[in-house]
């Protein structure tokens, strides 16, 4: 008995459900949302799962099972640039798990229904939507509850993207202009400046009387005091970037020209979070 198959519609449906399962298996492994990476990724698994489809069931390998693992592990790091092994290990589990789940709802909806190509895009783009409703809700609840919102720096056509918590005991403000000032990890600002600028800031730690230094004057370099509890006062080393953007509740926090204190020392809170934010700033 033959059957009629269409790599166009398995290479499109396996390109929306990957992309679903992706963006799920993103937001519960805690990875930046970077859409054209998933689109990428899902293409590459539809076209895996399209040349499935052209072997024949006697010439299809008996560790097969095991390439598609590795597939699945491919397309996942092709969407979210995972490093540990442990991290992409669970990342795999969970996307299997939610291909499952996924795959029984849609059997017991389509089983009920004539399957046609407008119904199979409905049900995709339904699901699709509500799925990024969730997300977005308990994106918004956890970061109200946590104190925990993503964060970008600007300066010099660079950027640098990560999270940032508010920090509701820094009262930190800069002596000449009262601009609010919040607290960014040497190891976010090494991956911000370039090379010879971090070496430079790193090097008026050592010698303040470098300060006024013409090579670095782009970043305003100054000092200021800060108590902190079991620290008392200290000084810190603190520059002008171009820009800091806050993401809130689905709207984003401009702020030109942010003062942001260098802190030598790894924060309390983990290696989660790279800025203390000012809580000045949201209000």
């Amino acid at each position: 008995m033959y059957q009629d198959v269409y790599i166009d519609a398995v290479f499109a449906a396996n390109f929306l459900m990957d992309y679903i399962l992706l963006r799920l298996t993103g937001f519960f492994i805690r990875e930046g949302r970077n859409r054209r990476r998933c689109l990428m990724a899902a293409a590459g698994g539809a076209l895996f799962s399209s040349i499935s489809v052209c072997i024949s069931a006697d010439q299809i390998p008996r560790l097969w099972s095991i390439v598609q693992i590795f597939c699945a592990a491919g397309i996942i790091r092709l969407a979210y640039p995972i490093r540990s092994w442990k991290r992409l290990a669970m990342a795999v589990l969970i996307f299997y798990v939610l291909a499952f789940l996924s795959g029984g709802i849609w059997t017991e909806v389509m089983g009920n229904t004539r399957t046609t190509g407008v119904i199979f895009v409905l049900c995709a783009f339904g699901t699709y939507l509500g799925i990024s409703i969730v997300i977005h809700l308990l994106d918004v609840t956890e970061h109200v509850r946590s104190g925990s919102y993503p964060v970008v720096l600007k300066y010099c056509g660079r950027k640098q993207q990560t999270q940032g918590f508010v920090d509701t005991g820094n009262l930190l403000a800069d002596p000449v202009s009262g601009t609010p000032v919040s607290i960014v990890s040497w190891e976010l600002m090494e991956m911000l400046l370039p090379e010879d600028l971090t070496e430079r800031l790193a090097c008026l730690q050592e010698k303040p009387e470098e300060i006024k230094s013409t090579e670095i004057a782009g970043l305003k370099p100054h000092y200021l005091f800060c108590r902190t509890v079991g620290r008392g006062e200290r000084l810190l080393l603190a520059v002008t970037l171009e820009e800091l953007c806050i993401q809130i509740q689905g709207n984003t926090v401009h702020i030109k020209e942010p003062v942001v204190a260098l802190s030598p020392e790894p924060f309390a809170l983990g290696k989660e979070y790279k800025v203390l934010l000012n809580s000045r700033l949201l209000h």
